[in-house]
């Protein structure tokens, strides 16, 4: 923010103003002059850390720089662009209530459309078939996202169990109505005879830096004369691509400042095997964007923006693509400040067995920063010029210390086992972060 004054003498600098030898009446004047606008401007700026300081630095405990969470119901109303412009630290722990699993999303194929369940099975991994598959460049082996494809998003990916099936059921993937894109369906775990005949990737590359193998996809269930399914997507792509099945070398996670010997491992996920969030947080990011729309004061202008689109802030949590959502702390962002949770089995005659404690708790390792992905419209594939990725920029930037100029949402978790999670599943905080958070 401009300070009033642009003035900026040093002490010795005044000094050698006062005492110049060619001091005259009116020198002396300006000098005095300056003297004064430049006292007058450290004031200010004096007053204003001080009012900063008394908004920031002094919490309920008096000794940390603290937001009370009921806070951030009222940060916008007078003053939308400067929303969230101090940074804060929430006092830890506080009540978060009775937080449950809201929601359980899936995605079968890296970038494509999403699932969502009632449970889900989970390895340290991931997910169940979460992130199992991806596409990827024929020629160069680079991984495709629905950052550079938007219409990705479009393609819809179903997992069909099938205990009676020789690979335990299918994949089934299909196209908008528009592609002339035909259904396919291919093994959803296909033997180890079938795989021997599946061409071998073993430079998938993910950002340009992190290799992972893969098998491409080569026999469908479809019946004689099916195309196979590199064939059906570089129709609907434009271009050469292939269905890639994630192989059996593990790909190691990148480690994190709070976690720099971490050893998880995971699949094509960005780079940790589940993404987090809570309801509070999306309503949260609608609330903060409905307000940016609404404003139309030069302050809060966004480049781009539809305002008459986004007046009433609907950002659906599917497009920043977590795995499990939770709901019920109350607080926005409450996530951020949990380092370590326990998701307890809404069934009784599971909750008995004490010894699964550790592979129902999940550490979250760090925040995710986001790029532009979440700007694709999950029903058309468009990308939006401004929301969600410009108004997080207003208010979810410096919250993750590796890469502060990014915006912040969900949190990235490890497990410590194998379980099943389900929508109404308790979830219990048993480590609270500190500072910014996790």
């Amino acid at each position: 923010m401009a300070h009033a004054f642009s003035f900026s003498f040093y002490p010795r600098q005044l000094w050698n103003v006062w005492h110049t030898d060619a001091l005259d009446s009116t020198s002396f004047s300006w000098t005095a002059s300056v003297l004064i606008l430049s006292l007058a401007g450290l004031l200010w700026s004096l007053s204003r850390k001080s009012s900063t300081r008394v908004r920031t630095s002094i919490g309920t405990n008096g000794t940390a720089p603290v937001c009370p969470p009921e806070q951030l119901k009222d940060d916008l109303k007078g003053a939308v662009a400067n929303a969230y412009a101090f940074e804060r630290e929430l006092t830890v722990p506080f009540d978060v209530g009775d937080v449950r699993v809201a929601k359980i999303l899936m995605h079968p194929i890296k970038s494509c459309r999403g699932t969502s369940l009632q449970e889900a099975r989970y390895t340290p991994e991931g997910l169940a078939y979460d992130r199992n598959w991806c596409i990827i460049e024929a020629e160069s082996h680079t991984i495709i996202t629905a950052r550079e494809v938007g219409k990705m998003v479009l393609i819809t990916p179903k997992v069909e169990v099938d205990a009676a099936s020789p690979y335990g059921g299918r994949l089934t993937v299909s196209f908008p109505a528009d592609s002339e894109c035909e259904t396919f369906s291919v093994p959803l775990n296909p033997t180890d005879d079938l795989l021997a005949s599946w061409p071998v990737i073993e430079d998938c590359t993910m950002f340009g830096e992190y290799l992972v193998e893969g098998c491409v996809v080569s026999s469908t269930l479809d019946g004689p004369g099916s195309r196979t399914p590199s064939e059906v997507l570089s129709d609907y792509f434009g271009r050469a691509v292939h269905l890639v099945m994630k192989g059996p070398r593990p790909r190691a996670c990148p480690p994190t400042q709070a976690f720099p010997q971490l050893e998880e491992t995971a699949k094509f996920q960005d780079g940790y095997p589940f993404l987090v969030a809570s309801e509070e947080s999306v309503e949260e990011v609608r609330r903060v964007v409905s307000a940016f729309a609404q404003n139309e004061s030069p302050e809060a202008r966004i480049g781009g923006i539809d305002r008459e689109r986004w007046k009433g802030g609907g950002v659906e949590i599917e497009r920043f693509r977590p795995n499990i959502v939770f709901g019920g702390s109350g607080v926005p962002f409450a996530e951020d400040m949990w380092r370590r949770v326990r998701i307890h089995p809404s069934e009784e005659s599971d909750s008995m067995d004490a010894s699964a404690d550790e592979a129902r708790t999940f550490t979250l390792v760090s925040k995710c920063t986001r790029c532009l992905l979440p700007n694709v419209d999950i029903t058309t594939g468009a990308r939006d010029a401004a929301v969600p990725y410009k108004v997080l920029l207003k208010f979810r930037r410096n919250k993750d210390p590796a890469r502060m100029s990014k915006p912040c949402f969900g949190c990235n978790a490890i497990v410590g086992g194998t379980g099943i999670v389900r929508v109404g599943d308790r979830v219990e905080v048993l480590e609270w972060a500190s500072g910014i958070g996790v």
